[in-house]
């Protein structure tokens, strides 16, 4: 049953990743500020969490416990939100899906290093397959336009923090409530936005900062909370929750459901075609996704 619980909740939030990822990258090609986007996203994720907390009356950390949990709140979702939307302003979200795809490798690699955990023999090859189809489907239109280097680079500058936290965020002790986890981590992490965004927005376009407009906060304020609930305080609720009843190299190979999920909605959301090689690519992590399920449940049984 446990096994069964860490799949769906691997399942959903990586699905709602990718669907935010779309969303993010076109708010942003309206001109949205990604800063501002980062921001307004974080402090909706934040208050949604808030009021989950509260009505199901969940415990938060106590004080000694306060820098070990909320400093992976720094790396993911601070560091990384800002990292990766500055990128997705800059790039494709084909490009941005291509590195993303190497996330779970990351994880793994990440895990065995820092904490020397070994991945089961029975996940290298579904992973194997997990990382061939994921390049398949984001590189079928790689070379599309709007992409560049340094978009390329803050991107994967995010998701190097991103496969950290996850690593991390295995140690937590398992007694704590994952929302209130998750919420003292995007307090911790809304902080560090906040006085990021404003030292930028003080020192000025002129000298290397920021710059508010209207159109930038009206978008934001009308579409950018409900990514934030959706794509923010949602995921990483259900992926802690998945990272308690499986291990993170399995659990990350879930995070291959994420570039897939975004080049679909770049196909039908945002006009990009579509290939039969990035469908054979798609098919082949669905399967590979589907054969690491099973492969849980039966150890966990």
């Amino acid at each position: 049953m446990k096994a069964h619980v860490g799949v769906a909740a691997a399942t959903g939030a990586a699905v709602l990743w990718g669907c935010g990822t779309v969303a993010t990258a076109a708010v942003l090609d309206h001109g949205v500020s990604a800063p501002v986007f980062t921001v307004v996203e974080l402090g909706s994720s934040v208050g949604f969490l808030g009021v989950v907390a509260l009505i199901s009356r969940a415990s938060l950390p106590d004080v000694r416990r306060w820098w070990k949990v909320g400093a992976l709140g720094l790396l993911e979702p601070g560091l990384t939100y800002l990292l990766m939307n500055a990128g997705l302003a800059r790039t494709s979200v084909t490009h941005a899906a291509l590195i993303g795809a190497a996330e779970p490798v990351l994880i793994a690699l990440l895990a065995w290093f820092l904490l020397s955990t070994a991945l089961p023999r029975r996940l290298l090859l579904p992973m194997l397959a997990v990382v061939i189809g994921s390049v398949l489907v984001v590189t079928a239109h790689a070379s599309s336009s709007g992409a560049s280097l340094s978009g390329d680079l803050l991107v994967a500058a995010g998701v190097l923090c991103a496969s950290a936290y996850v690593v991390g965020s295995s140690r937590i002790d398992m007694d704590l409530p994952a929302v209130g986890v998750v919420l003292f981590q995007q307090l911790f992490a809304l902080s560090l936005v906040v006085v990021f965004v404003g030292g930028a927005v003080a020192v000025g376009p002129g000298h290397g900062g920021i710059t508010v407009d209207r159109t930038s906060v009206s978008w934001a304020l009308l579409w950018v909370p409900l990514i934030g609930i959706g794509s923010s305080g949602l995921t990483f609720w259900l992926y802690l929750v998945a990272l308690r009843h499986l291990v993170a190299g399995a659990a990350a190979q879930f995070l291959a459901i994420v570039p897939v999920v975004g080049f679909v909605g770049a196909v039908t959301l945002l006009g990009e075609p579509v290939s039969a090689l990035a469908v054979f690519g798609a098919l082949a992590v669905v399967a590979s996704l589907v054969v690491i399920a099973r492969g849980e449940r039966r150890a966990t049984a």
